[in-house]
């Protein structure tokens, strides 16, 4: 529609509701402020700008001639909670709220105007606006909406043309060239347009009295003009609204009527028919669809009738209600809601008086107050649905504000009772008639008892015919004809070729009758509705309206959207390969039909569709997958033990060939899908076909893939997991632990492969892989984990757990076979196709396993963002290397994992943060912290880190190291020199403060050899030092050690001749302190001119709790090696 249009129609909108709220407004505030009400009400409550255009007094046509819509809309919003939240419901409120937005937008669109989805809904809200104040003004609105949504104030009955684009929701392979000369029936009958759009929802099909009642759901169900559009009105229901015309305009009729069919007959629908009828007088009795009716009632005018709806479903028996348009009531029973309804139709809040106390006690009123109640309205009508539903809430129960069972039971009776007897009220209420409505023992109950109460007086509704089916369809689903001569030219064509080839198809065809039908149930093939309501119907759970309205609709948008172009919609025209068409088939059915239809109808990788492609002949007219779809519509609902199943060749042929089309093509699609399907099953003559669940080979591992439980499939997973390995750079590969004690707490790399339940997607940040790792990365059982630097965990990918557990299913199903061949009687070809099996799916399973740990998981912490713990999620990605290489290579790849650390990035980290607040760092204490805190990096090893320490050691800039710090000083402290043996208990040096050190023991070493040369002249001798060198004393400081000669410079004086020493040794530190004494003081006297030295060691040790007899032998055996002759044990 022009956008010109939609502002045109916006205009009018606004003028037709301006007339109805100005007066309105100015009733209701004469009500609050009297003579004042424009003074105050008005004129006092607005600013200056917002009265700028207003006069300040007037007489009252000048005054309300004055006020715009945007004055009485701002207004209403000003005086909400004073004066209008007293009489209208509260979504009101929300319709002025957005009214106004509407009305802005409105006023200022200049030349971009308004689009039709937002004129729609502008209207939509003021019609419901103002039908809760002047329904004629909401009819008149409504005009409006029909004209802005179907272009025709009739609506969609005056249209043929749906005006949507065509353009395909997605490409089809091998579009079909129709060879029949006929028009597509696109062109002759188009849809609806929500159909055609795709834009109706699966529950819309579903009417809902109580959303309609309160003014919410689609235009389709709540505007009476659209409704009855759309509707057909069948046998069943035009008896429903004689009698009840009849009824209310005092020409006899039932006063109770009582609606029952089975699941999806349509009840709600009638009753929704009947609310329009009846509560929407002045627009349905102009209506040409309902002149029948009005002519069998023997009325010509309706009387004006008070509706009150009562749904069970949308009713809480639990809570009370207190409608804000009529303070001081609060309603709590199923009565005082009905009393409340029609105290609010007509306007009176007193009448709702007369159940008051009744309803304030949760006790029935009785028949002779309702019958007053009834008559104090006028003419009434009750509308009861989902009266079970309701009843199931208060069975059992005590204490609710609704009362209880048997009071509400009573209340049926009085209230049919009270219908009776009064002047001209009328009580129709549904009753579910299947099992999947009437659920379980409170339900049954509930219903016996309704239909006792309800039996003694009551006219039973008619539900839709079968031959009357087809019809409801067709004028829910589509506009009218828009060219009567191209259909009854098609049907023609398709009559005359069944007449022609009359061999090849039902003899009723021949018929003039069947040429009337497909003229009738154009453009849907009269085969569609036979199968749909011969054979689905006999299922319990299909709905027999609803269901074919969800099925058809999905099955038309699809072909519209796709430009399907022949000239009938058959059962081979069904496209089971749409989700939405085959899941409302399936849903009636077995879950394991859903498999046959993928497999063997018309899945993306089905046999039909293969067949296609392989075969010209087929391809050019999809003629495999045309007689599976049919093949499908018209044998599913079968059961094994029917005598007599499937559908006829004649009738597959029905529901595919088209005019010009080779018959014969289709007769060898058919034999070559009997050879090449494993559920495809004929009789003896082969002349009926039927699809099956029953097993074949495949179907018995199929089946038994479905019995595999979840935990089975999933513990074959984790049994095949824990067949990998660990390799570097892992020290331990944990498999699917149980509980975080399962994961050591060491220094040392482990990878944690999660369970297959714990699986992830991306940026899902509390998928159960996370949660896993987080528990076990905080906790090791009920101690926490220190070493949470030395974890990684492997994950599943969320998108690939139902097919790697599907593979361990079909491994298990296939590994069953084979262990009960002999119960199955397998023979030599079917035990070699078992093998086989088992092992394909066996690598299937593998491979599956192997692409579906996809998730690298591991913990981090960036000091920049602050101190919490980040969980970092790489996808690895399905790479043919098994789950332990593949994250180790991403690990080490992208140096999450370092295996070689270069001394400058130790140097960098020490820098950062380690040694920030001290001189030094014991090498222990820094692989706990590169093990613990997860800002540091992740080495694979304590070698990584050992390797830098050495490669840093020869570079003085990095750092010093030394065996300990003691009383001030670096013990054996070395900078720039590499070194043999590292310890863990050394300590790194930062190099500054380990040159500093070196630099003042070098300087000591120097004064301490002038010294001693000094002392050497005194005595007599010229001491020469040989070498000098830093070397550790016996207490751990640092010292100098020097070696001299002694020269005596004149005659030999009274020197000492003789030197002994013993000193305590540390058991620790043995090595390094018999060094020591050999550097600082033996290396001195073997110097000396004509000295002999000579060394011993001795070692004594008590032991209390006596020395073992193998330590005893040891200790003799290796002294007797060792030469040494001088030891014993004693007591």
């Amino acid at each position: 529609m022009e956008q010109k249009d939609n502002m045109q129609l916006l205009t009018a909108g606004f003028s037709e509701l301006l007339k109805t709220l100005a007066p309105y407004i100015a009733t209701e505030l004469r009500h609050e402020y009297g003579a004042a009400w424009w003074s105050q009400g008005i004129y006092g409550k607005l600013y200056d700008d917002q009265r700028a255009n207003l006069p300040a007094s007037g007489n009252e046509p000048e005054l309300l001639k004055s006020l715009d819509i945007a004055a009485c809309l701002l207004l209403m919003d000003i005086q909400w909670c004073e004066v209008f939240r007293k009489k209208l419901p509260r979504d009101c409120k929300n319709y002025v709220m957005e009214l106004k937005g509407t009305r802005n937008k409105w006023a200022h669109a200049g030349s971009q105007g308004i689009s039709d989805k937002d004129t729609w809904r502008a209207l939509d809200t003021m019609s419901l606006l103002a039908e809760q104040i002047n329904p004629d003004c909401a009819a008149t609105i409504n005009e409006l909406h029909r004209i802005a949504r179907y272009g025709d104030a009739q609506g969609s009955t005056a249209k043929t043309s749906n005006s949507l684009p065509t353009q395909p929701s997605k490409k089809i392979p091998g579009q079909i060239k129709v060879v029949s000369g006929l028009p597509s029936w696109r062109e002759v009958m188009e849809p609806h347009q929500d159909v055609a759009a795709g834009r109706y929802k699966q529950a819309e099909f579903a009417a809902d009295l109580a959303q309609v009642a309160r003014g919410q759901g689609e235009p389709e169900y709540r505007d009476p003009v659209e409704f009855f559009n759309r509707t057909y009105v069948t046998e069943g229901m035009k008896g429903l609204l004689v009698q009840s015309l009849r009824r209310v305009c005092g020409l006899g009729g039932e006063p109770v009527i009582q609606l029952k069919t089975a699941f999806g007959g349509g009840k709600t629908h009638s009753m929704l028919a009947l609310y329009h009828l009846m509560r929407n007088h002045a627009q349905t009795t102009q209506m040409d669809s309902l002149a029948p009716v009005l002519q069998a009632a023997g009325v010509s005018q309706i009387p004006s009738v008070h509706v009150a709806v009562l749904v069970g479903t949308a009713l809480n028996p639990a809570q009370y209600k207190r409608p804000v348009n009529m303070p001081g009531i609060t309603v709590n029973t199923l009565w005082g809601e009905m009393a409340m309804q029609l105290a609010q139709s007509v306007g009176d809040a007193t009448l709702y008086n007369y159940v008051k106390e009744a309803d304030k006690k949760g006790v029935s009123p009785g028949s002779e107050t309702l019958t007053k109640l009834f008559d104090a309205c006028g003419c009434c009508l009750v509308l009861m649905d989902e009266l079970v539903a309701y009843a199931k809430k208060l069975y059992g129960v005590k204490g609710l504000p609704a009362g209880t069972f048997d009071n509400f039971i009573t209340f049926i009776q009085e209230l049919s009772e009270a219908a009776r007897a009064s002047k001209c009220s009328l009580v129709v209420a549904s009753i579910p008639e299947s099992d999947n409505e009437i659920g379980g023992e409170a339900g049954q109950r509930a219903l016996d008892q309704i239909e006792h109460t309800f039996g003694r007086m009551e006219a039973i509704w008619k539900p839709v015919a079968a031959s009357e089916g087809f019809e409801v369809v067709r004028r829910r689903l589509f506009l009218d004809c828009k060219d009567e001569a191209a259909r009854d030219q098609v049907c023609k064509v398709f009559s005359q070729m069944y007449n022609e080839n009359s061999a090849d198809f039902p003899s009723e065809c021949r018929e003039l009758e069947y040429r009337e039908r497909m003229i009738s149930c154009y453009p849907i093939h009269p085969e569609v509705f036979d199968r749909l309501y011969e054979d689905w119907a006999t299922l319990e759970s299909f709905q027999r309206t609803r269901g074919v309205l969800r099925l058809m609709a999905a099955v038309i948008h699809e072909l519209w959207m796709n430009r399907d172009a022949f000239p009938m919609i058959m059962p081979g025209s069904l496209p089971f390969d749409v989700s939405s068409v085959r899941d409302e088939l399936t849903s009636y059915l077995n879950e394991s039909w859903n498999g046959v239809v993928d497999s063997e109808v018309d899945g993306m990788q089905s046999i039909p569709r293969k067949n296609d492609q392989a075969n010209t002949r087929y391809g050019k007219c999809l003629a495999s997958r045309r007689v599976a779809r049919t093949i499908m519509l018209g044998s599913a609902p079968d059961v094994s033990g029917q005598a007599v199943r499937g559908i006829e060749k004649a009738r597959i042929r029905l529901g595919v060939v088209q005019p010009k089309e080779n018959i014969a093509v289709f007769n060898d699609a058919l034999a070559t899908l009997q050879t090449s399907l494993a559920f495809l099953y004929s009789d003896g003559g082969g002349n009926r076909f039927w699809y099956d669940t029953r097993p074949t080979l495949r179907k018995v591992a199929a089946d038994r893939a479905q019995q595999v439980s979840e935990d089975e499939a999933l513990h074959e997973i984790e049994q095949r997991l824990r067949k990998l390995r660990k390799a570097p750079p892992f020290a331990g590969i944990h498999v699917c632990p149980s509980q975080s004690l399962e994961v050591p707490d060491e220094q040392s790399l482990r990878l944690v492969i999660l369970p297959p339940k714990a699986t992830h997607r991306a940026k899902d940040t509390e998928s159960k892989a996370l949660q896993g790792a987080k528990e076990i990365l905080e906790n090791r059982g009920s101690a926490a984990r220190t070493y949470k630097n030395e974890i990684v965990f492997a994950a599943l990918d969320e998108s690939l757990v139902a097919e790697t557990r599907l593979a361990a299913k079909q491994y298990l199903a296939w590994e069953s076979i084979a262990k009960d061949y002999e119960s199955l009687n397998l023979d030599a070809t079917q035990k070699r196709e078992v093998g086989q099996s088992m092992s394909r799916a066996e690598q299937t399973l593998n491979t599956k396993i192997q692409e579906a740990y996809q998730w690298l998981i591991y913990p981090r912490i960036d000091l920049d963002q602050g101190s919490e713990i980040v969980w970092e999620t790489e996808n690895v990605g399905s790479a043919g290397e098994d789950i332990v290489a593949k994250m180790a290579s991403r690990l080490l790849t992208t140096e999450v994992v370092i295996a070689a650390w270069a001394p400058a990035l130790l140097k960098m980290e020490l820098d950062k943060l380690l040694w920030k607040d001290t001189d030094h760092i014991q090498i222990l204490q820094l692989w706990d912290y590169l093990c613990t805190y997860c800002y540091l990096p992740r080495l694979a090893g304590y070698e990584v880190l050992e390797s830098a320490i050495r490669q840093g050691l020869g570079i003085a800039d990095y750092f010093g190291i030394a065996a300990d710090f003691s009383e001030g000083k670096y013990v054996e402290l070395s900078l720039g020199q590499e070194k043999g043996i590292i310890n863990r208990s050394d300590l790194l040096v930062k190099p500054e403060v380990a040159r500093s050190q070196i630099e003042v023991e070098e300087q000591a070493a120097r004064e301490k050899a002038v010294r001693l040369a000094e002392n050497a002249e005194s005595a007599g001798y010229e001491f020469t030092p040989v070498s000098t060198q830093t070397v550790p004393n016996l207490d751990g400081s640092v010292g100098v050690s020097s070696t001299y000669i002694a020269t005596p410079t004149e005659k030999p004086s009274s020197d000492p001749k003789f030197f002994s020493m013993e000193a305590m040794l540390d058991t620790t530190r043995i090595n390094r302190d018999v060094q020591t004494i050999v550097d600082e003081i033996v290396r001195n006297l073997e110097h000396l001119d004509a000295v002999e030295l000579e060394l011993s060691l001795r070692v004594q040790a008590k032991a209390d709790n006596g020395i073992p007899v193998p330590i005893v032998r040891a200790i003799s055996e290796n002294c007797q090696n060792l030469g040494i002759k001088d030891f014993d044990f004693r007591d």
